[in-house]
């Protein structure tokens, strides 16, 4: 009776003679929900908000410069890429801010994907059409089955790509550079209406709060859900979770408006943040302004007939 019992729980010999090693269970993968999957998402995006205060406090080489210096910086590095007509000094526009995030203490790698996954992704399909030989005639470069694209329009799509991923590339640098608080007091500095900074201020400070609340909301729901939801029930939640948090926004804007005039708000912002020039301020400006205009003599002379 013992030995009926070890056989039935025993898995017996194989035709060959050799007995078969133990089966492991097959486990089951499940996907991760929606609820996972948007909080992980969330998480992220919260992450790479906090991450940019830590950036900003890096000895880097932009770090150093005093705010008011950066937005001009920006505007005469955007108004050069704008000038630029030769594909090949825009690479070099382009080359000069991969050297600054690079000097800035950066990942580079993070910086192209910041940039390429959105400015560049946007431009390259603004500017796809305009190379095909149908938008601008031409000598035929290459063809893809019907679509044939012309010389002249890669070239026009090319110096679009490049002069807005160069553009883009140097917003990123003064943003990701430069505490919240200095960027505002810097275009409060430069007389840009209260308005503007204010609006600028209360928004980074709303989304980085209705992230959070978005965040608990599918964590609650991923601690509360056994078996995952079916794909339409999934959907109307979320749906309902958007009503509840556009509802959640305009309620919060309001109690913080008024807390504000409760405090004496007129409308001016005022900041505590002490900006001041510096001599390092000024070699930027000069050696920039040098700079841009051998760039843009070398562009003309690249253009040169």
């Amino acid at each position: 009776m013992t030995g009926d019992c070890a056989a039935v729980g025993q898995a017996g010999p194989d035709a060959s003679g050799s007995s078969p090693g133990p089966r492991s269970p097959r486990r089951r993968r499940h996907r991760a929900s929606l609820a996972r999957r948007t909080a992980d998402a969330i998480g992220q995006a919260v992450a790479e908000v906090l991450e940019n205060e830590a950036v900003a406090a890096r000895r880097g080489l932009i770090q150093q410069l005093d705010p008011r210096v950066k937005l001009v910086t920006l505007v005469g590095f955007a108004v050069v890429a704008s000038l630029l007509r030769s594909p090949w000094a825009l690479a070099l526009w382009l080359a000069l801010t991969w050297a600054l995030a690079v000097l800035s203490r950066l990942s580079l790698a993070s910086f192209l994907r910041k940039v390429w996954s959105t400015a560049g992704l946007y431009a390259v399909l603004v500017a796809l059409p305009a190379a095909t030989a149908w938008v601008t005639p031409g000598p035929v470069w290459a063809a893809i089955g019907p679509v044939s694209f012309s010389l002249p329009g890669a070239r026009t799509a090319l110096t679009l790509v490049l002069r807005v991923v160069a553009s883009a590339g140097f917003a990123l640098l003064v943003v990701w550079t430069t505490r919240w608080s200095d960027l505002l007091a810097a275009l409060s500095a430069w007389r840009v209406p209260d308005v503007i900074v204010g609006t600028l201020a209360m928004t980074q400070k709303q989304i980085v709060s209705l992230l959070r609340t978005v965040e608990q909301l599918h964590l609650a729901r991923e601690s509360r859900t056994l078996d995952p939801a079916a794909a339409a029930q999934e959907r109307a939640w979320v749906v309902d979770r958007m009503a509840f948090v556009v509802q959640k926004s305009m309620k919060t804007a309001d109690d913080v408006y008024d807390a504000m005039v409760a405090r004496g708000y007129t409308g001016a912002m005022h900041s505590l943040v002490q900006l001041r020039l510096t001599r390092r301020d000024g070699w930027w400006l000069t050696a920039n302004a040098a700079l841009a205009v051998s760039v843009w003599l070398l562009d003309r002379g690249v253009m040169a007939p």
